[in-house]
């Protein structure tokens, strides 16, 4: 990720004034023991070209003050300041999780969440029967679902039409970004690479590939 394009997409994102817009999600759960990320993708309207996120992090409370020591990360400063959520426990509650989204459907016109179906089995039962059968879609973390939505993110990112709001739990996401590259030129987020978590990342271009696909057929939007 280009991080100086980056800083530049820092816009503010007025979470009340996009209450009543479409918009898409992608829930990255990782492990109970991990950071879990959803990001609400809001495609742009006929008077404004910008893509809108919003995010929402949760971390265990148990673990976070021995991870903040143990890897160097703010955990602590970013829940005092409302960026994350910590859940009581040594794994994330998912309730929590559960109770944002509805809270989200309330707010928003949130159209899908997309995810990763690994280990997201109970969540997955309990979000279809609250938004439906359609609502949660299952989503490929390989080169052909992750590159369309991948490249795209970047374009958007260098025109400067991606407002983040300088979230700084995303933007240090960002920074952390690495991409894996196939033969034919198809990228995907390298976790295993990447120096720190991407939880965030992951979430961003699995809600904007929905976006694409409802807004822009697949295409830029």
């Amino acid at each position: 990720m280009n991080m100086d394009h980056w800083r530049q997409c820092g816009q503010a994102v007025d979470a009340a004034g996009l209450r009543g817009r479409v918009c898409y999600g992608g829930l990255d759960l990782s492990s109970t023991t991990d950071v879990t990320a959803l990001v609400l993708v809001f495609p742009p309207q006929v008077d404004d070209d910008l893509v809108q996120v919003l995010c929402r992090f949760w971390i265990p409370e148990e673990s976070m003050h021995e991870r903040v020591h143990r890897d160097r990360v703010p955990y602590d400063v970013w829940v005092r300041q409302g960026y994350i959520t910590a859940t009581p426990g040594n794994v994330v509650d998912y309730a929590y999780v559960l109770a944002q989204i509805d809270e989200d459907m309330q707010a928003y016109g949130l159209d899908e969440i997309a995810f990763d179906r690994w280990g997201a089995t109970k969540i997955q039962t309990d979000l279809t029967e609250l938004g439906g059968p359609d609502f949660m879609v299952q989503f490929g973390q390989g080169f052909a679902s992750m590159s369309g939505p991948m490249k795209e993110l970047e374009k958007l990112v260098l025109q400067h039409r991606l407002a983040h709001g300088n979230n700084p739990v995303l933007t240090w996401m960002a920074d952390n970004l690495v991409a894996r590259y196939d033969p034919a030129g198809n990228i995907k987020p390298d976790k295993e690479k990447s120096r720190e978590k991407i939880d965030g990342m992951v979430a961003l271009i699995m809600g904007l590939d929905r976006a694409l696909r409802h807004t822009g057929g697949g295409r830029s939007i």
